[in-house]
């Protein structure tokens, strides 16, 4: 319990999530926690024990019985860290997603939760690493190792952080995973949406995070956008909060006809 949480403090969760942890027992044996942690451990066997978890915790009305029990499963991810000799500070700033998440939550819904179970088994199983602003993800596109990059909603875009972001990645996958770094990088995301050219100015950390890539084809009907503009996927477009810039001229642009979608891009 006391590196639990250690790990909380560490990777920053706010005080009323991390007290609601500590409340939160699982209920389940020490043979099946152990059976979903090595599960989520591993590569690849990290969606099935997702699967798996949401099935065990079908009562988890805000998530924290998931949460708990990833978490603990993020303390043998730092064991496997050390061992593939990478260092604390990767793991912390990667871990610190599971904070970020349940602050989103908040933000969308009004209290603490979680629900991206279905997401962080990459973080746990050494797929996915925070590097500076963004985060890396071993993966095999077309037959080919090669790596999709992320963007935390955290992320500063600035020109300076994200050549920082790619510089570290570079040598970071060099060090330890020399078969992808020798691939091609790549993302697949609605920051890459060519929309998004009418709706930002010329000056935007978006469009600069934009022309990193040679964008290859646009998918129209994703809407994942949603998510990350508005904080949830539950909203019709008439009640899409206005809090922003970017959420004023989205939402006027979807009501009247627009797509936004997700476009495929190769770093350039």
């Amino acid at each position: 319990m006391d590196d639990l949480k250690t790990l909380y403090e560490e990777i920053g969760m706010p005080d009323e999530a991390a007290e609601a942890l500590n409340r939160t027992e699982t209920g389940i044996s020490e043979e099946a926690t152990e059976k979903l942690i090595d599960g989520l451990c591993g590569r690849q066997t990290f969606t099935v024990a997702a699967a798996k978890l949401k099935e065990v915790f079908r009562d988890d009305e805000n998530g924290f019985k998931k949460l708990k029990l990833m978490l603990t499963a993020a303390l043998k991810s730092r064991r496997l860290y050390e061992s593939a000799g990478i260092g604390g500070d990767v793991f912390l700033d990667t871990m610190k997603c599971f904070s970020r998440f349940v602050r989103e939550h908040r933000e969308a819904y009004g209290r603490y939760g979680f629900d991206r179970d279905f997401w962080v088994g990459r973080q746990l199983s050494l797929s996915l690493f925070r590097l500076g602003v963004l985060e890396y993800e071993k993966v095999v596109q077309d037959g080919e190792k090669a790596i999709s990059v992320h963007i935390p909603s955290d992320a500063d875009l600035s020109d300076e952080k994200l050549s920082a972001s790619f510089e570290l990645a570079k040598k970071f996958f060099r060090a330890h995973f020399p078969e992808y770094a020798e691939g091609k990088t790549f993302c697949y995301s609605w920051l890459l949406s060519p929309a998004l050219e009418k709706l930002l100015p010329e000056t935007s950390k978006i469009l600069g995070f934009q022309r990193r890539f040679d964008v290859l084809y646009v998918n129209e009907d994703e809407d994942g956008y949603k998510q990350w503009v508005f904080k949830t996927i539950d909203l019709p477009p008439e009640r899409f909060p206005e809090n922003t810039t970017l959420q004023r001229n989205m939402k006027a642009y979807v009501l009247a006809g627009g797509k936004i979608g997700e476009a495929f891009g190769i770093l350039r």
